[in-house]
């Protein structure tokens, strides 16, 4: 089962003035609540009894009782205090219940409106009226608390299902693409290169490259979409360096001239490592890939950003021929390719690194010249 990241939820439980203190505000009144359990457990069932989606569900899955039950216990726990890692875990569990049990998110964020409300009628009518509103404020941050954890349980674990899912699919098209290509290649090998079909098979070979790319891209854009960035300080050059000289290091581009010229003023970066050094890998290997036959030069430039100082900008520069205005808005577009062997998944996975990692990119054509992407990202020190 999915692990509770109990230091996020210690600093969430922190930030909405769950402690001890706060407890102790509604303590001495916590017998009220205790003993309208099965009341508040009652009035759950009754709402959703008459919703037809949720009378469905309260028919025809639940052991007759059992809801009751744990609503009755689940209101109990919310006054025994603290909140402790073993109640975290709790919250938890019942998200991850919801989505092995498929139930809307929604109707289970309804079922916390429903127990505010209970809970005000409580302490209305018991609570003395020079307290009810410490306690008020306590309650409905406890509730909000207990909805942000198992929302984020939910999340997590309905993410986590999909992706296993998408690695899976990934995984076995990549293996029979693979085999494919692997047979063709020996079939190939046997044949006369004046054969008719050798070209036919050459074709084939690079369809199923192109597939195995696909396949390995999409899964990256995926993983990324899910994943959450870890921020850290990066040094720019250090970074591009790396990328750049892979790159360089690939015999397709031994040709071609690259040089990186940043300025001083931003040398380190923050961001996810991982994350900016695959959007500068598609970034770099497109420019690389385009750069002009005649004149293959890419160049790739860093100064402030001239209206945020907080802000690097980075670009990158190739000398090949200028983007289309109709193309620029279709190029960040899933398995849209200019190129023959492209998978359409380069500009779509670094705008999405970028974007995660608080950053902008754009690309612009320069005519005449060649084409410039464009790299805002936060930066560690504001330049003097």
């Amino acid at each position: 089962m999915l692990e509770p990241p109990y230091l996020k939820l210690h600093f969430f439980r922190e930030k909405m003035g769950l402690d001890s203190d706060a407890y102790l505000k509604i303590e001495p009144f916590r017998d009220i609540f205790i003993r309208a359990k099965y009341d508040f457990a009652d009035s759950l069932y009754k709402f959703f009894d008459e919703i037809p989606e949720t009378r469905m569900f309260l028919k025809h899955y639940e052991v007759p009782g059992f809801l009751r039950k744990a609503w009755a216990h689940w209101f109990e726990s919310l006054f025994h205090g603290p909140l402790d890692d073993a109640f975290l875990g709790y919250l938890w569990k019942i998200g991850i219940k919801h989505v092995e049990v498929d139930l809307d998110q929604r109707y289970s964020n309804l079922g916390f409106s429903i127990a505010r409300q209970f809970c005000e009628r409580l302490i209305n009518s018991d609570i003395p009226s020079h307290e009810a509103p410490s306690v008020s404020s306590v309650i409905n941050r406890l509730l909000d608390f207990c909805m942000l954890v198992e929302t984020h349980a939910y999340v997590e674990a309905h993410a986590g299902c999909n992706l296993e899912i998408i690695r899976g699919v990934a995984d076995r098209v990549r293996n029979k693409i693979t085999t494919i290509g692997g047979t063709i290649q020996r079939l190939k090998r046997n044949m006369d290169r004046n054969d008719p079909a050798y070209g036919i098979y050459e074709t084939l070979i690079s369809e199923s490259a192109i597939c195995e790319r696909m396949v390995t891209d999409t899964r990256t854009f995926i993983e990324m979409s899910m994943r959450e960035p870890e921020i850290a300080e990066i040094r720019l050059e250090e970074l591009l360096s790396k990328v750049l000289g892979s790159l360089q290091a690939l015999e397709r581009f031994k040709g071609i001239s690259a040089e990186i010229d940043l300025t001083g003023t931003a040398p380190v970066i923050l961001g996810d490592k991982r994350e900016l050094e695959s959007m500068f890998h598609q970034l770099i290997l497109n420019s690389l890939e385009a750069t002009d036959p005649k004149h293959p030069y890419l160049k790739i430039t860093s100064r402030t950003d001239a209206l945020l100082p907080n802000r690097v900008r980075i670009e990158v520069f190739n000398t090949g021929i200028p983007i289309k205005k109709e193309e620029l808005e279709t190029l960040f577009s899933p398995f849209f390719s200019t190129k023959f062997y492209g998978t359409g998944f380069g500009l779509p996975i670094a705008e999405l690194a970028v974007r995660k990692n608080y950053g902008k990119l754009e690309l612009r054509s320069l005519p005449g010249k060649g084409t410039t992407a464009i790299v805002t990202l936060p930066a560690v020190e504001i330049p003097g």
